[in-house]
């Protein structure tokens, strides 16, 4: 299962430029990932939000597939 959740900066002017989005695989910590979006590309709508998360998710779960591929392959050694 994939969790995406959104990771605040701490500082609101950073805040209100840069949405940052954190995708996590769950079990595998390795394969969490981060996407920054630029939200003055949102706002004018040349990127969605949906997008950017179903790109986020796509990454998470290629990264988790990987490394648990690997991690099989090395129990065979």
């Amino acid at each position: 299962m994939i969790t995406v959740k959104r990771i605040s900066s701490g500082d609101p002017h950073t805040d209100t430029k840069w949405l940052v989005l954190e995708g996590t695989y769950e079990g595998v910590p390795q394969a969490t990932k981060r996407r920054t979006i630029n939200t003055a590309a949102l706002a004018s709508g040349h990127l969605l939000l949906a997008n950017e998360k179903a790109a986020l998710i796509a990454d998470v779960e290629e990264y988790a597939q990987r490394y648990l591929a690997v991690q099989e392959a090395l129990r065979e050694l």
